[in-house]
């Protein structure tokens, strides 16, 4: 059945360090959640639904999770993604309201503590480490875009081969413990960068363009002869190319 809307809860609606596309994100994931589900779109499949690109949708996802409001589940073939539990109790208070509703957040305030203790040592747990080599790959996605430059036939590989080494050494360099994985990550994407080969620029034939240039309006001479005014102008618009590219090697 066709999705037909997107319900935002106010709680998620309010989180001032989301913006709209994260917010929506966050209610798609929360709505499976909330009825017992994994989510198990793809960062496509937000992408469509959204109207936004894949890596708008990819970064949002990142994002979610580095804030913890939002886990990569492991299971099967495919990534899914869960809203995060200790999130729950505070949902439920804000829709409780009454007079009793007080006394239930300080209530709640005081269990919370331990959990979001263990939410914290989670956080600081991906800092050390990626989840899954996916998250690698989208992160080097996002510097890819920040650079304006195309590396998408290697980013997938550079991904595994950075978290495949890093995982087999516990996620230790020669020097210490890894603290931080992406200023690593970053490091290993710059070096890949640098060894894939530049195709060597072609120097522009002058004389042949202007050869070719000569042909065309030969060409074009015959057709005018004959009336034939389709293949003219087709003609002139290779010439015109031509005379672009000269320009270009003059400029």
């Amino acid at each position: 059945m066709a999705r037909k809307h997107i319900l935002v809860p106010m709680h998620i609606w309010e989180i001032d360090e989301l913006n709209v596309t994260e917010r929506l994100t966050a209610s798609i994931i929360y709505g499976y959640s909330e009825h017992g589900k994994p989510c198990f779109m793809t960062n496509t499949g937000f992408s469509k639904l959204l109207r936004v690109s894949r890596r708008t949708s990819s970064a949002a996802i990142n994002k979610l999770i580095d804030l913890g409001f939002v886990e990569a589940l492991e299971g099967g073939s495919k990534r899914t993604l869960g809203w995060k539990q200790c999130h729950t109790r505070v949902e439920a208070i804000a829709q409780e309201g009454g007079s009793q509703l007080l006394p239930v957040i300080h209530k709640s305030n005081t269990n919370l503590n331990p959990k979001h203790n263990r939410m914290n040592d989670e956080i600081r747990e991906g800092e050390k480490k990626p989840m899954h080599w996916q998250q690698v790959r989208d992160y080097f996605i996002q510097l890819m875009d920040s650079e304006r430059s195309n590396y998408r036939g290697h980013v997938e590989a550079w991904a595994r081969d950075f978290y495949s080494y890093y995982d087999a050494r516990e996620w230790q360099t020669k020097q210490a413990a890894i603290t931080r994985w992406r200023p690593v990550a970053l490091a290993w994407y710059r070096r890949s960068a640098e060894k894939v080969p530049h195709r060597a620029v072609k120097p522009v034939d002058v004389a042949q363009l202007r050869s070719d240039y000569h042909w065309h309006e030969r060409r074009y001479n015959l057709y005018i002869k004959q009336d034939k005014e389709r293949q003219a102008a087709a003609e002139v618009a290779a010439m015109n190319r031509i005379e672009q590219q000269l320009k270009q090697t003059q400029s």
